[in-house]
């Protein structure tokens, strides 16, 4: 059991998937994948000799990533001694993100009330399963009633010696007619 699981609230939050998957992504130019997540994938692609090796913190800056800033995540990952995602330090919450799920820089995404901490906790354990990117895909219903799909395209970011220790997340929301939301 995951420390998510052991500290989740019963209050009701934004973030109530009705469906999610998450899955290894194919290639840079993945299909699954958002306009942006496959632009991000394609980056790293060329930052990694071709996908030779994982992506390191050193590879990029903020500026290289700054078209996508307000819709991304990184998360240092808490692993049990097998590489099992217990939990996660959210280091940076673009403002998009923050806009839809709360702003949760610097806190556990087990404080996160809302099913939200459990997808980012599965999709940074399919990113090391995968030793590479993964996909994932929700549908979710905010207070009102309105329907969104949530599209995400999760990156692993390693040490300098290889171990998988954050992960670089895109987050998009588009709504079910598949466009993009506008900025929060």
């Amino acid at each position: 059991m995951t420390l998510y699981e052991h500290k989740k609230q019963d209050a009701w939050s934004p973030g109530r998937a009705v469906d999610f998957t998450v899955v290894q992504a194919s290639g840079a130019d993945d299909p699954r994948a958002s306009d942006a997540g496959r632009a991000l994938m394609n980056f790293v692609h060329e930052r990694t000799g071709g996908g030779a090796r994982l992506l390191k913190r050193s590879d990029f800056s903020p500026m290289d990533i700054k078209p996508y800033l307000t819709n991304i995540m990184i998360l240092d990952m808490i692993c049990d001694d097998k590489g099992a995602v217990l939990d996660g330090v959210i280091r940076l919450m673009g403002s998009n993100v923050a806009a839809y799920y709360g702003e949760f820089t610097g806190k556990l995404i087990s404080e996160h009330a809302s099913e939200a901490g459990e997808r980012f906790v599965a999709s940074a354990q399919a990113v090391i399963d995968a030793n590479g990117p993964s996909i994932g895909r929700s549908d979710q219903s905010i207070p009102d009633g309105e329907r969104l799909s949530v599209k995400t395209c999760w990156i692993p970011i390693s040490d300098a010696g290889g171990a998988i220790t954050q992960v670089l997340g895109h987050i998009q929301l588009f709504n079910y007619a598949g466009e993009p939301l506008p900025s929060l």
